[in-house]
């Protein structure tokens, strides 16, 4: 590394050079009578070398500290918000923070203006992904910055975010899910698509399940994207058996490495993508572990499932489902076997209009399915037919008053 020249750096500043190292050092008045304390400065080249440089000049000039985005980065890490994170969120936000450091460190907060935000936005813009997550974390900073009473706006909320490229999981083809089931696929990765098909969570997720987590007929396991939520991931016996069969114990996670050790989400991808180079696992080129989401949804339709009761079941949103399922739908309208038993249908024509089932009723209210049945109930709302509740327009506009709170 080219090191500084001597003549573009403060008065003090020096260096001792070892064998294998260069240390710099600061000492106030260096070769005077009232020569200071001499102190170690961070490693050259480093962001803390420039705050290191930044903080004598102002010293040296007899200007007071401000308080800058550099002061407000260090007090927001403190907060209660940033402390509760998860570590992958955290660490996720630590990248984010690295181009708002980069180009404001010095700046005061009050100094940022929406077209700073802007032109860091228009630098990222070949990597739509990390300018959004930079611009979420510029709109969290900001707002502490507004609960701090440095400045009364948030100049990062006047942004739009990058157009990114959608979510473009796909179910596996027949030939992919044979790859990840023959005797030569590598044990992690056959478990990773067993749990991912039966459960359709995350890499994230399935590398953290174990033997302890069997709960009844199914897993019950956290969904980190969503901030550790709790969830219960459904198995049928089948599934369930051959889950089992593994053997695992305790508090082992069902992928594991020989020696028991976890896997990281990129390392067992690591493994997938070998795999995927071989002439066995050929047919798994162009597909992802998160393609095993789609492939749950997928699965879930053809068996008849809504997209409400598959959301709930994996714990994604509907309309994500509705995204990885257009992959099925069109083809079963098309071969005239169409399952979507209970899908919401416009049937306005009819004398009762749209029919609801208890689950729809329940999303559309954006109420606990629960909540919702007790109260149809409760007030006689409603149509049985068997064990399977129905509401037509009227009924819905008679549950929702009835839920009115008392003048």
């Amino acid at each position: 590394m080219i090191e500084p020249d001597p003549e573009h750096l403060p008065p003090g500043v020096f260096a001792v050079r070892k064998p294998n190292k260069t240390y710099w050092y600061y000492t106030p008045n260096r070769g005077k009578t009232n020569e200071g304390e001499r102190r170690r400065l961070p490693e050259y080249g480093t962001p803390e070398w420039e705050d290191a440089i930044v903080a004598i000049r102002r010293e040296q000039a007899g200007t007071p500290a401000i308080y800058d985005v550099r002061s407000l980065v260090r007090d927001y890490r403190q907060t209660a918000g940033w402390i509760g994170l998860q570590d992958s969120t955290r660490a996720t936000y630590e990248a984010g923070l690295v181009p708002i450091l980069t180009s404001w460190r010095y700046k005061r907060p009050i100094e940022i203006e929406i077209s700073d935000v802007t032109s860091l936005m228009e630098r990222l813009s070949t990597k739509p992904a990390m300018a959004n997550m930079t611009l979420v974390v510029a709109r969290k900073l900001f707002q502490y910055a507004i609960r701090k009473g440095l400045r009364k706006d948030n100049p990062a909320r006047e942004v739009e975010k990058a157009p990114e490229a959608k979510d473009g999981a796909k179910p596996l083809s027949s030939a992919a899910w044979a790859a990840l089931r023959a005797p030569e696929c590598p044990e992690a990765v056959q478990r990773l698509a067993v749990l991912g098909r039966y459960t359709g969570q995350r890499i994230s997720d399935l590398i953290t399940m174990r033997a302890d987590d069997r709960d009844e007929d199914g897993i019950s396991h956290t969904i980190k994207k969503l901030r550790g939520k709790q969830h219960w991931s459904f198995l049928t016996p089948d599934q369930a058996l051959e889950i089992d069969s593994w053997g695992a114990r305790g508090d082992v996670p069902y992928i594991a490495k020989p020696n028991n050790a976890r896997y990281t989400d990129d390392s067992l991808r690591h493994v997938w993508n070998a795999y995927a180079r071989t002439e066995v696992g050929k047919a798994l080129q162009g597909f992802t572990p998160h393609d095993l989401r789609a492939t749950k949804v997928c699965d879930e339709r053809i068996a008849g499932k809504t997209h409400q009761q598959i959301a709930a079941m994996v714990g994604m949103s509907i309309q994500k489902v509705m995204h990885y399922s257009q992959h099925i739908d069109q083809r079963l309208v098309a071969r005239g076997i169409d399952k979507t038993v209970g899908e919401t249908r416009d049937t306005s024509a009819g004398p009762l209009g749209r029919i609801l089932d208890l689950e729809e009723l329940a999303a559309y209210l954006r109420v606990p399915v629960v909540d919702v049945a007790a109260m149809a109930r409760q007030n006689r709302i409603g149509a049985m037919f068997g064990e399977a509740m129905r509401f037509s327009d009227d009924d819905v506009r008679a549950l929702w008053e009835c839920a009115k709170p008392p003048p």
